[in-house]
């Protein structure tokens, strides 16, 4: 099982199959203080290896904050990819998610949404907390 990608976004959903995403890409956060509560997404694409599909399998995806403490209880889930009529054998499958997400920052600088499934990191991505920040400053970076 590897992982398709992971973005990290204001919001996000998923859709037969497709992402739909506004402020995606980040890697920046700036918040205008801490410690601070703050919600975003996290659009999730994980391929399935022909082996790997119509078996259970356990996902856990957490934030963690730059000594690599989870920050809150993270989302645990299970699923099962089936094989759809007509494919190709040894064809991989892609499931898609979005997430949301909601977590309490203490501390500025690096964090990183991390992706497990049956106890393996498959990825992550990482992204810089700032604090403060002029009036040209919005929540993720400047003004346009």
């Amino acid at each position: 099982m590897n992982i398709g990608f992971i973005l990290l976004c204001d919001y996000s959903e998923a859709v037969n199959g497709k992402l739909y995403l506004t402020g995606g890409g980040w890697n920046v956060l700036r918040l205008p203080e801490l410690p601070s509560e703050w919600s975003f997404s996290i659009g999730l694409g994980i391929d399935i290896a022909w082996h790997e599909t119509n078996d259970p399998h356990e996902l856990v995806v957490t934030i963690q904050d730059p000594d690599g403490i989870e920050l809150g209880e993270g989302l645990t889930a299970n699923f099962e990819t089936g094989r759809p009529p007509g494919i190709p054998q040894g064809q991989e499958q892609r499931l898609v998610m979005s997430i949301g997400a909601t977590a309490s920052f203490a501390t500025a600088g690096p964090h990183a949404a991390v992706v497990q499934v049956n106890g393996e990191e498959i990825g992550r991505a990482r992204f810089y907390l700032m604090e403060g920040g002029g009036p040209e400053m919005d929540w993720t970076g400047p003004a346009t």
